[in-house]
């Protein structure tokens, strides 16, 4: 059962070596390209802290990301009334999800968590983050 329902779910991987798991988001595995447009624009913040304060860059982000969600839409020719909510809490889960890697990191936490069970599909420790 487990099995089927990682499959499903959007996965938050870890970008700092091997000192955290990836962690399976409570978002659907259709939206792990928000996911990771909001880890990359995460990065953005942490490669250059002075440029803006994360309020900032994270309200920047978002509104480049739906901008960019809404073109794509549009260009493969989905005219549906278009529904950010789905879209937007993928690209948060993968966006703070990056930050919260940096501070588990930052305050010395490594694979030592609560939350985490073996993955016996690629049988490596995975976290699991309820988004709501």
């Amino acid at each position: 059962m487990h099995k089927n329902t990682y499959q499903q779910l959007a996965i938050l991987n870890n970008l700092a070596g091997k000192h955290l798991p990836p962690v399976v988001l409570n978002i659907h595995a259709d939206y792990q390209y928000c996911v990771d447009a909001g880890v990359i624009a995460a990065a953005g913040f942490f490669d250059d802290l002075t440029a803006c304060g994360l309020h900032d860059h994270i309200a920047i982000s978002s509104h480049f990301f739906l901008q960019n969600i809404r073109r794509v839409l549009v260009a493969q020719g989905d005219l549906r009334p278009f529904n950010p909510q789905a879209f937007m809490d993928a690209f948060a889960a993968g966006y703070l999800g990056r930050i919260q890697q940096e501070l588990r990191l930052f305050h010395g936490e490594e694979t030592h968590h609560a939350s985490g069970h073996q993955d016996n599909a690629e049988n490596r420790e995975v976290s699991t983050w309820q988004t709501h």
